[in-house]
Parts: C-alpha cells; sequence; structure tokens
C-alpha cells in the first residue's frame, strides 16, 4: 500500500531501548505505549516481546514476522492489518480487533483472546467487548491452546490451522472456511458453525455439545469421539446435489453477514422431492412453487422462510421452527407438523433493529387435508380459506388466536384442542 508510512526515529530510539531492555543491557527500557496511533506504519519484522501497547491502534499496519511474544495487546485493533508469520505466542489480546486482518501462518499459542473488560470513562462503567477475527485470513496460523472464549470468527478463513485443544467455548464460526483445520480434543461448546466449510477437519475428541452445525457437511470430517449431545445438526443420512451445497454455503454467509455477503437462497420451481434439509438453516429462504413432496425439514429453521404454492405433500415439518413462515395456496396434504412452531417473528429494520411489530404464519388458501397439527404450537395463524376437506389432525396442539378456522362444532373432521381460541 502505497500510503503506509515508516515509523519516526523517536519510536525507532523506543524500540532499540526496548531491545537492550529484553537483552539486560545497560540503558535499556520497556516499551510501554498505551493508547498510541501505529496506523498504517511498516513494523515488519520488530521485535517487542514483553511490550505494552494495550488499546494502542495498527490499522492497516504492516507487521509481517513482528515478534510480539507475550506482549500486553489488551484491546488493540489490528483491522486490517498485516500480521503474516507474526509471532504472538502468550500475548494479552483480550478484546482486540483482527477485523479483516492477515494472520496468516501467524503463531498465536497460548495467546488469551477472552472478552476484555473495557472501563467506560464518562459513567465509570464496565463494557464487555469480544475479541473480532471476523474475515480474518488465519490459513496455516497456530491457535493451538488458546482462549477464544466468545471470539467473532464469522467468514474467516482458517484453512489448515491448529486449534487443538484450544477454547472456542461460544465462538462464532459462521460462514468460516475451516477445511483440513485441527480441533482435536478442541472445547467448541455452543460454538456457532453455522454453515461453516470444514473439508477434512479434525475434529477428533472435540467438545461440540450444543454446537450449532446447520448447513455443515460433515461427511469428509473425522469425528471420532466427538461429543455430539445436543448439537443442532443436518440429518446424517442427507445426501445433496453439489449445487444445493453451493446455494447452502452461500445462504449461511448471507445470514452471517446480515446480507452483506453471499447470496439468499432461491429454490424457486426447483424439483426438490424428497430433499432431506433437516436441521438446515433456511431462514428467509424461497421455495415458492418449487416440487417438495416427500421432502424433511426435521428441526430445520424456517422463519420468514417462503413456501408460498410449493407442493408440500407429505412433507415432514416435525419439530420445525416456522415462525413467520409463509404457506399461503401451498399443497400441505398429509404433511406433518408435529411438535413444530408456527408463531409470530418480529419485524427488523434493513439494519436488524426491533420493530416490535410481529409477522404470522400465512396458511391462506392452503390445502391442509389430512396434516397432522399434534403437539404443535400455532399462534396467530391465517387459515383464510385453507381447505379441510379430509381429517386435519389438531388434537394436543396449541392453537392461539387463530384466523379463518372454521368453528368446531358443526365441523367433525377437525377434533377441537384443549383451549382452543377460533378467532373468525
Amino acid at each position: 500500500m502505497t500510503d503506509r508510512r515508516f515509523p519516526p526515529p523517536s519510536l525507532l530510539h523506543a524500540f532499540s531501548r526496548h531491545a537492550a531492555y529484553m537483552a539486560q543491557r545497560q540503558g535499556g527500557e520497556r516499551l510501554k505505549r498505551r493508547e498510541e496511533d501505529f496506523t498504517r506504519l511498516v513494523l515488519d519484522g520488530v521485535a517487542l516481546d514483553d511490550a505494552v501497547l494495550a488499546a494502542c491502534r495498527f490499522i492497516g499496519a504492516s507487521l509481517v514476522k513482528a515478534s510480539l511474544r507475550r506482549a500486553d495487546l489488551f484491546a488493540a485493533d489490528f483491522a486490517t492489518a498485516n500480521l503474516s508469520q507474526a509471532q504472538l505466542d502468550r500475548a494479552d489480546l483480550r478484546g482486540a480487533n483482527f477485523f479483516g486482518a492477515s494472520l496468516r501462518g501467524a503463531c498465536l499459542r497460548q495467546s488469551d483472546m477472552r472478552p476484555g473488560q473495557m472501563q467506560i470513562q464518562d459513567s465509570g462503567g464496565i463494557r464487555r467487548q469480544v475479541t473480532t477475527l471476523r474475515g480474518a485470513d488465519l490459513d496455516g496460523a497456530d491457535l493451538s491452546l488458546t482462549q477464544l472464549e466468545e471470539a467473532d470468527m464469522a467468514v474467516a478463513s482458517a484453512r489448515g490451522a491448529s486449534f487443538a485443544r484450544t477454547n472456542l467455548y461460544g465462538v462464532n464460526l459462521a460462514g468460516a472456511d475451516l477445511s483440513g483445520a485441527d480441533f482435536t480434543e478442541a472445547k467448541m461448546k455452543e460454538c456457532n458453525l453455522l454453515g461453516a466449510k470444514l473439508d477434512g477437519a479434525l475434529l477428533k475428541g472435540a467438545d461440540l455439545r450444543g454446537a450449532n452445525l446447520r448447513n455443515v457437511d460433515l461427511s469428509t470430517v473425522n469425528v471420532t469421539g466427538a461429543n455430539l449431545i445436543g448439537a443442532t445438526m443436518r440429518s446424517t443420512n442427507a445426501i445433496m446435489h453439489g449445487e444445493i451445497e453451493a446455494i447452502l454455503a452461500s445462504h449461511s454467509r448471507w445470514i452471517a453477514t446480515g446480507g452483506a455477503e453471499g447470496e439468499r437462497a432461491s429454490f424457486t420451481g426447483r424439483k426438490l422431492r424428497g430433499t432431506d434439509f433437516s436441521g438446515c438453516d433456511l431462514r428467509a429462504a424461497d421455495f415458492s412453487e418449487a416440487n417438495l413432496s416427500d421432502a424433511h425439514f426435521v428441526c430445520a429453521q424456517l422463519t420468514f422462510t417462503n413456501f408460498t404454492r410449493s407442493d408440500l405433500q407429505r412433507v415432514n415439518f416435525d419439530q420445525a421452527c416456522c415462525a413467520g413462515t409463509i404457506f399461503s395456496d401451498a399443497n400441505l396434504g398429509a404433511a406433518t407438523l408435529r411438535h413444530a412452531q408456527l408463531i409470530g417473528a418480529e419485524v427488523t429494520t434493513p439494519d436488524g433493529q426491533p420493530t416490535g411489530r410481529l409477522f404470522h404464519p400465512q396458511m391462506a388458501g392452503a390445502n391442509l387435508n389430512g396434516a397432522d397439527f399434534r403437539g404443535a404450537r400455532v399462534e396467530g395463524v391465517d387459515f383464510s380459506q385453507a381447505q379441510f376437506v379430509e381429517t386435519v389432525h389438531l388434537g394436543s396442539a396449541s392453537l392461539v388466536d387463530c384466523k379463518g378456522l372454521p368453528p368446531p362444532g358443526p365441523v367433525r373432521h377437525i377434533a377441537k384442542p384443549k383451549g382452543t381460541i377460533f378467532v373468525d
């Protein structure tokens, strides 16, 4: 980059005195700089082990092969910086920002990247700041034995990186490329791996309890001895066409970046009969006019998903989240929605802010002949002009404030669940 600048003589002198301090030579002094601006400085190969550089700004700086072992880099800002092959092992990186930075081949073994507790000067309160590696390049980096608790690593690239025995509790890895990465015995409880690419990755002995593995293809992943109790994932029997896998990957990236990257999944008019989408995150996907007969969406995330005029005959929606889902004019003949959640979903602004307004599932004009809603939670659903010619199983379902359902008395083919409230 042409706008990068070289360190001034005063800073070079401070670096020299720090080198003398590390060598225990006379006149040496440990480098202690806080909240200083090193933006776009060329600091390639600099040796600053044990330096105190808390809250300093290294935005766009070049630190190729720099040595920052055990350095205090609490809340430092390395956004878009180049730290390729840098040495950061055992550094204090709590609350640091590596957004879009290059850490290709860097060593961060045993570094501390947990959230940082930031004191707010005006109020004296405490603000919690997670470490971010969102969109960073970590290909070939060594993060083994690192404390990465709750860090944001969405859409990062960490191909061939090592996370062996690393603490990744609650880390956001949505949409990340983790191909060939080593997660042996890593602590990944409640980790978000939505749509992450794990081709050839090693998860041997990893703790993945409660992890989100929706839209992840685990067919080439070594999960020997991994703890997957409570993890949400695709059906292990689901085999998808390569094009569908690509659409899911792009959709996951779209979700992870709030629409900034990737593309919302569109299956409009597609022939997807019998496809198994169980456990997938398909929120806001478009399946309008698609042929999905005999497909499976068990435990799928279907918030705001559009199934308008789709063929959903005999489709399995058991335990799926259908918040704000659109089934208008769809054919749900003999479909099963046992224990599904058909409830309202909050509408947000384009920048993700809540509006307080709920959008309820739509089943207006749908064919519900033989559909099974037993045990489902059904709130505010619009059944206007829906077809109920054959038996519709509603026993034990919880229906509240639903519109368009015929009165339960004279309609014998509808079993009235206890406590049902019908609103015409």
